[in-house]
């Protein structure tokens, strides 16, 4: 009868030792793929005021070529505002997706 019940009680132990490993193998790949959501997340966001600050560059570029200097301006003006909307949109969309990776690693 002892030899039954210890053999049991090995049996369960290592069933919970299994267990309690998959649980921590499954957290670290959430942990992991938190981590690269967020990377990308990062890159995006680089990439995006990347691209507005090169715009900037271009429209008031293409603003130079205005006769009237006032036209100059308020077209300068314009590819400035362009730039901020872009820069605001990007951060924007950055915390969106810090959200959502947030999110899903809390589901898994």
């Amino acid at each position: 009868m002892n030899k039954t019940l210890l053999a049991l009680l090995t049996a369960a132990a290592a069933s919970l030792s299994f267990a309690a490993h998959a649980d921590s193998a499954a957290d670290a790949q959430a942990r992991a793929d938190y981590k690269a959501d967020k990377a990308e997340a990062k890159a995006d966001y680089k990439s995006d005021k990347a691209q507005a600050k090169a715009d900037l560059k271009a429209d008031k570029a293409d603003c130079e070529a205005e006769p009237n200097e006032g036209v100059e301006h308020a077209c300068k003006h314009d590819a400035k505002a362009h730039a901020k909307k872009a820069k605001a949109d990007a951060k924007l969309q950055y915390k969106q997706d810090k959200a959502d990776a947030k999110a899903d690693r809390a589901d898994k």
